[in-house]
């Protein structure tokens, strides 16, 4: 019996945090909602497994953080298992990026209000810094994700069918549709190819968002339920 090397260990243990490409929206999402993001944008190529792409226009990275941003158990979230009980974001484990980078190649492109231009910075496997170079990029944050499970070649062929990628994408567009019912004011598109497959404007409360994602007819049919929750302790 040996011990199994670190990045050996390490591209086992991601893989059991990021087992699809809705998986890697999805954290890549909450990540964008948590910046305080108002427009999420969110690009696939191949069905997600050459390139996912999300772009949002949250509140960026410091460049102070930049260099532990996707290093595994650094957060901005929590300080300590104390604040989960007043925890208010989606991220807490700092095990996002860290884990996306164990299983892909991560380009993250990056600018708050206090920089003058954004950075773009590729990561290796372990979330570290390899090269960092200017960008034309805006204000908030894009995450580049490509070649997904290029290292874990038998998840790569789950995905080998048709039916299977075709099938993430609707998992995706799911996804996008779900966030975009709980957060009305948020403005998303899904594009795949280069092709937009689903798009929502900001909506004025939940009632129009629903109407946007689900459609006037579906909507008209759906009854309101109250419900109070009360405190607990």
């Amino acid at each position: 019996m040996k011990q199994l090397p670190a990045d050996t260990v390490r591209l086992l243990s991601s893989s059991q945090v990021v087992t699809s490409v809705v998986s890697v929206v999805k954290e890549l999402m909450e990540n964008s909602l948590d910046a305080g993001a108002s427009s999420v944008d969110v690009k696939l190529e191949n069905f997600g497994l050459d390139r996912t792409e999300v772009r949002d226009n949250g509140c960026g990275i410091k460049a102070a953080d930049a260099p532990v941003m996707a290093v595994r158990h650094f957060t901005s979230k929590i300080s300590s298992h104390e604040d989960l009980e007043c925890l208010e974001t989606y991220g807490f484990r700092g095990e996002a990026l860290g884990s996306i980078c164990a299983v892909a190649e991560v380009t993250v492109t990056t600018k708050t209000e206090e920089e003058d231009v954004s950075t773009q910075y590729t990561l290796d496997s372990s979330g570290g810094i390899v090269s960092q170079r200017p960008s034309h990029l805006g204000g908030g944050t894009s995450v580049s994700v490509a070649k997904l499970f290029g290292k874990l070649p038998v998840r790569r062929q789950f995905f080998s069918s048709v039916r299977k990628r075709k099938e993430e994408v609707r998992k995706v567009q799911d996804l996008l549709m779900a966030f975009a019912i709980i957060k009305p004011e948020l403005r998303l598109t899904l594009a795949h190819n280069k092709v937009v497959v689903w798009q929502k404007a900001r909506a004025a409360d939940h009632r129009s968002a629903l109407v946007a994602t689900l459609g006037a007819s579906t909507v008209a049919n759906l009854l309101p339920v109250h419900q109070e929750q009360p405190e607990v302790g």
